[in-house]
């Protein structure tokens, strides 16, 4: 029993050291508008206010939180399923973890059986989180940032609701100038079928 409490306690120091250094991860609102209408332009409200990144860095910094809080939830999503393949819920899984960290695992309520399952899926969930670990980074160089590029922002994003209100408005005119930009392809090619049809008959 001393040996299975002991690597869970082991176990559950390593887990926090991901968990926390993962912990700089922000899920920003994911944006759909698809159906958004070109609205008749108005006074810039933002013409006045200065931020110290500029618009395309912090669009990099929009489109590669997307994708890193994408890949948080899949990690999520298999960490939960690892737990579950041995009979541990989430919930149970972390409460275990925690116990085992803060020296209260003794005391905790759990049956020889939970500690042993613990022990057994706490190795694959550290790869998982590992796996997580290492995939951040490369997102984020995708997008022309470094990790200390990215946290600087982060931060300043966490504490400067101004700054998270105009990320938002950067890629909602982003996305109304993509529709709108299709839209005129669109037109052009429309033109460009009818005259070419018009030459048709004219030829004929």
């Amino acid at each position: 029993m001393k040996t299975i409490k002991k690597t869970a306690i082991n176990t559950a120091k390593g887990l926090m050291a991901l968990f926390i250094a993962l912990g700089l991860i922000l899920s920003l609102p994911a944006y759909s508008f698809a159906q958004e209408e070109a609205e008749e332009e108005e006074e810039d409200p933002w013409a006045d206010v200065e931020f110290a990144f500029d618009d395309e860095t912090l669009l990099n910094f929009f489109d590669a939180n997307q994708e890193v809080s994408a890949l948080q939830r899949k990690t999520q999503e298999r960490i939960s399923e690892t737990t579950e393949d041995y009979g541990l819920t989430r919930e149970r899984f972390d409460q275990i973890a925690r116990a085992a960290e803060i020296g209260t695992l003794q005391g905790g309520g759990f049956s020889n059986e939970e500690i042993d399952a613990f022990n057994q899926a706490a190795p694959q969930v550290t790869e998982i989180q590992r796996e997580m670990q290492n995939m951040v980074p490369v997102i984020i160089e995708e997008y022309d940032m470094d990790m200390g590029q990215y946290r600087e922002i982060l931060n300043e994003f966490r504490r400067d609701q101004q700054l998270q209100e105009y990320v938002s408005h950067l890629a909602r005119e982003r996305a109304r100038e993509k529709i709108l930009e299709e839209r005129r392809r669109e037109a052009k090619e429309k033109l460009e079928r009818e005259k070419a049809e018009e030459e048709e008959e004219e030829g004929e």
